[in-house]
């Protein structure tokens, strides 16, 4: 096994230096309880800060755990038991729809399946658990990216090209962002085979106690049998089972 390397280490000691008696301080007291030059400390400092794991409070000056740590731990904690406290759900839904149900969360500017129920549909797409997809053209990928702060977007939205895959691809990030804030106040994603020709998708968000999206459901329907009538019918379902399921994991 490689040995860990020290700075690594003396930044992880910096983060845990802060505590519930010492949410702010300054590279002073930092460099005294690890232990090391304030020279050292404040560079540390500089690239945390950098990355969003801290920030400086401008009236004090002083350092303090950064939104980033915040959704790290949300992401983690959203990770347990998740997919089993989902299944049963799924499952239902796959049920009353007669169609593909699928579980995903996001992971930088792509979704990840963590779960697929209803594989007894033959016309769907060859989706499978560890797969990815592109956020931007999906419709759980849609809704999660819709509650990543400001901030959050443009860190994901540059990590890769928006490419057109259907004609109906939204390959602009200003109409992406319309888009967004869209599915942000309405509460649901639709698919428009934005992703695949002749797939459509209704997706909605699955929520933790504090009200963070930690994943996100959907079902998906071939175009031809996804009028209006129909759309309204899944959505429904599709919202009512993104509640259940935030209500069991809060």
């Amino acid at each position: 096994m490689a040995p860990p390397l020290s700075s690594v280490k003396k930044a992880l000691q910096v983060l845990q230096t802060f505590s519930d008696d010492r949410t702010e301080l300054g590279v002073t007291q930092i460099s005294e309880l690890v232990r090391s030059h304030k020279s050292s400390v404040s560079r540390i400092l500089v690239t945390l800060s950098a990355e969003g794991f801290v920030e400086k409070n401008p009236l004090t000056h002083k350092y303090r755990l950064g939104m980033k740590l915040v959704e790290l731990g949300n992401r983690a904690l959203s990770r347990f038991d998740l997919k089993d406290h989902a299944g049963p759900f799924l499952e239902e839904l796959a049920r009353k729809t007669n169609e593909i149900i699928h579980l995903s969360i996001l992971d930088k500017n792509e979704i990840v399946y963590v779960d697929k129920k209803g594989e007894g549909q033959v016309l769907t797409i060859a989706t499978k658990i560890g797969g990815r997809n592109p956020a931007y053209a999906c419709a759980m990928g849609k809704v999660l990216l819709s509650g990543l702060s400001p901030e959050g977007l443009v860190e994901v939205l540059p990590l890769s090209p928006l490419v057109r895959f259907t004609p109906t691809t939204i390959a602009e990030i200003p109409k992406l962002r319309k888009e967004l804030e869209k599915i942000r106040k309405q509460g649901f994603a639709v698919d428009n085979e934005e992703s695949f020709p002749g797939i459509r998708c209704v997706a909605a968000p699955i929520k933790d106690r504090r009200g963070h999206m930690i994943a996100a459901i959907s079902a998906t329907v071939p175009a031809m049998r996804m009028g209006r009538e129909r759309i309204k019918e899944i959505k429904g379902l599709v919202l009512e089972t993104a509640r259940r399921i935030s209500e069991r994991v809060k």
